[in-house]
């Protein structure tokens, strides 16, 4: 599989993860107000990770791809593991590693270190309400780590390279 491939299967992971989302949400009465919220919230991240992964701006646009390997490798070094291993790759693998792995990196990297933060905040704060929003969107952004896991695990593409973070 070319980082292409790599990078169409997960984007159609994240497509299919939203949809699913969505139906589940379309199927909850509009009286379950706090179910509706909760999956609102949960199909909402699963579309953030698509956007913010950079995973649903038109595959096979060489800026964008430009965009996620400048972005991977300038935050390498805070991932030893991946690091070491990216550092040994030749060009074709290391665009292949970048397909796999950049939209988690990413999310991880710049979103949900400091979402995990706000959630403690909040729950010293005794905010119920942004404790709740917090469980939420957390839980979702780690399901679709999970799903993009098994995934790269099914297709030998770069598994548990995030062990050393989670």
């Amino acid at each position: 599989m070319n980082y292409l491939e790599i990078d169409q299967a997960l984007i159609t992971i994240t497509r299919q993860t939203c949809d699913e989302c969505r139906e589940r949400l379309n199927t909850i009465s509009k009286e379950n107000v706090t179910e509706r919220k909760a999956l609102q919230l949960e199909y909402g991240m699963y579309t953030f990770c698509g956007n913010c992964g950079f995973l649903f701006n038109t595959t096979g646009n060489r800026g964008i791809i430009q965009t996620r390997r400048r972005f991977l490798e300038k935050h390498l070094s805070k991932y030893p593991t991946i690091n070491s291993c990216y550092s040994l790759l030749d060009e074709e693998e290391k665009m292949r590693l970048m397909a796999a792995l950049q939209a988690e990196l990413y999310l991880r990297d710049q979103w949900l270190n400091e979402q995990l933060a706000e959630l403690s905040a909040a729950e010293a704060s005794g905010d119920t309400k942004k404790t709740f929003e917090f469980k939420i969107k957390i839980s979702a952004v780690n399901r679709m780590f999970e799903i993009w896991e098994v995934w790269r695990k099914e297709n030998n593409i770069y598994p548990n390279m995030f062990e050393e973070i989670v």
